[in-house]
C-alpha cells in the first residue's frame, strides 16, 4: 500500500520540540481506566520524549466538546466521559497530529482511545527521533506510522480497552519543494475519523482520507475499522487507508471525530436525503444524495464555514486557532436544537403524575420532534495544525 504513494524526501527531521498539546483531561499523559481526578493533570512524567503536554504554540492545537445534552439537574451529560483524545507535537519543521474517537460510551473505549494515540505517538517518536537515521522519504513514514498502529493496538490490549478509531498525521518540509508546495503530509487512519487540508492560497477545504469511504454512503452507527478488540484481541481494518497530499506554508491540516464531520453532512443537516441506512432522513421533498454528491456537500459546507471567518478579507489568511473556534461553534450551534429537545423532554416524561401511557404518547412525540432536527449529537474532536517552519532563535 505504501509503494503505490508517491515517494518525496523529506528535509532532515529536525528534532527539537516548539510545543505539544493533548487532551482532554490529560489525554494520552493518563491511561488510568478511572482516574479523573485533576491533581497534576499534565504532570504524568515524560510521555513520548515530552514532559509538558499543555503547551500548544500559536499554530497549533486541540479542543474536545460534548454536543450531548445535560443530565437533570446536574453539570454532566449523557455519554460521559468524552471517549475522544487528541495530540499535537509540532517540532521546528514536522508535526504529528493524532485524533482517536473511542467506539460507544464510558471507560474503555476512552482507554482504547488513549491508548491508540499514546502508543502511537511514541513508536513515531523513538523511530524518527531517537534513532541513528532520521532521514527516510515519505513511503518510509507511511510504513512508520503503519507500524505504530500496531504499537497503538499492543497498547490498548495491554491496558483492557475496547475499541476506537485512530488517524495519525505526519507534517514534513520537503528536501527538494515543487513551487509553492515545500511540504508533505502522510496520513494513515482506520474507521471514521477523517483528516483535512484547509488551503488558504485558494480558499478550499480537500479530505486527505476519502478514498476511505469513496463511492460508499456514511453509516454513522458503523465506523468502518477500529483498533482493540474488535475480533479477540485483533482489530478491524476494513477501511485502513494511507494518504499522501503536498502542502504549501500557511496551510492549515485538522483531523477529527465524527462528531465534527457528520456534522458538516449535508445527509445529516436535513439539507438532502439519502435510502441508505439509520441516516436516511425522513423528509420524502429533499433531494436524494449520492454517496459523491454527499462528500461534495459536506466539503462546501465546511470551506463555507471556514470562509465565513474573514468573508471581506480574502486576501487575508486563516489561522489554525480561528479554525478551530469556527468549527467548534458551528458544531454545537447545529446540535442546539437537539439538545434543548433532549433536556425539555427528559423534565418532561419524568413528572411523576403522568399516567404510563401519557408518558410513552410524550416520548413518541419527541422522539418524533427529533426527526426533524439536523444535526448529530456526539463528542466532537479536533486537532488542528498551520504549516509553518520555526527557525533556530525560536526553539
Amino acid at each position: 500500500m505504501p509503494s503505490a504513494l508517491p515517494s518525496k524526501d523529506p528535509s532532515p527531521l529536525l528534532p527539537v520540540v516548539i510545543g505539544a498539546c493533548t487532551g482532554p483531561l490529560g489525554g494520552l499523559s493518563r491511561i488510568q481506566l478511572c482516574d479523573e481526578s485533576l491533581q497534576d493533570l499534565f504532570d504524568s512524567g515524560l510521555v513520548a520524549g515530552i514532559t509538558n503536554w499543555n503547551n500548544p504554540p500559536d499554530e497549533a492545537d486541540g479542543v474536545s466538546v460534548s454536543l450531548y445534552d445535560h443530565k437533570d439537574g446536574t453539570v454532566g451529560r449523557h455519554g460521559d466521559p468524552i471517549a475522544d483524545v487528541y495530540a499535537v507535537v509540532v517540532r521546528q519543521n514536522n508535526a504529528i497530529l493524532a485524533v482517536a474517537d473511542g467506539c460507544s460510551w464510558g471507560h474503555r473505549p476512552r482507554l482504547a482511545a488513549r491508548c491508540a494515540v499514546r502508543g502511537s505517538i511514541e513508536y513515531l517518536t523513538q523511530k524518527f527521533f531517537n534513532s541513528e537515521s532520521i532521514n527516510c522519504n515519505s513511503q518510509h513514514i507511511i510504513r512508520t506510522l503503519l507500524r505504530s498502529f500496531e504499537s497503538g493496538q499492543k497498547m490498548i490490549v495491554e491496558n483492557e480497552g475496547t475499541t476506537t478509531t485512530l488517524c495519525v498525521a505526519v507534517v514534513f518540509e520537503l528536501a527538494e519543494p515543487k513551487g509553492e508546495n515545500g511540504w508533505g503530509l502522510c496520513v494513515v487512519s482506520v474507521g471514521d475519523s477523517p483528516c483535512f487540508v484547509w488551503r488558504n492560497t485558494t480558499r478550499q477545504v480537500v479530505e486527505v482520507t476519502s478514498a476511505a469511504h469513496e463511492g460508499h454512503n456514511r453509516d454513522m452507527r458503523d465506523s468502518g475499522g477500529c483498533l482493540g478488540t474488535s475480533v479477540g484481541d485483533e482489530p478491524d481494518l476494513g477501511n485502513l487507508i494511507c494518504s499522501f497530499a503536498l502542502l504549501a506554508e500557511g496551510d492549515i491540516v485538522f483531523v477529527t471525530s465524527d462528531g465534527v464531520s457528520d456534522n458538516f453532512d449535508p445527509v445529516t443537516l436535513h439539507e438532502g436525503a439519502t435510502t441508505h441506512g439509520p441516516s436516511a432522513s425522513p423528509h420524502v421533498s429533499l433531494s436524494v444524495l449520492t454517496p459523491d454528491q454527499r462528500q461534495a456537500g459536506l466539503i462546501a459546507n465546511l470551506t463555507q464555514v471556514i470562509r465565513g471567518i474573514k468573508p471581506q478579507l480574502k486576501n487575508e489568511p486563516i489561522h489554525a486557532w480561528e479554525l478551530k473556534e469556527a468549527i467548534v461553534k458551528h458544531v454545537i450551534d447545529v446540535t442546539d436544537n437537539q439538545r434543548a429537545c433532549m433536556e425539555s423532554s427528559l423534565k418532561s416524561v419524568d413528572d411523576p403524575e403522568l399516567s404510563t401511557v401519557e408518558r410513552r404518547a410524550r416520548e413518541l412525540e419527541f422522539k418524533e420532534k427529533l426527526k426533524t432536527m439536523g444535526g448529530k449529537l456526539d463528542h466532537a474532536t479536533l486537532a488542528v495544525y498551520e504549516v509553518c517552519r520555526y527557525h533556530d532563535s525560536c526553539a
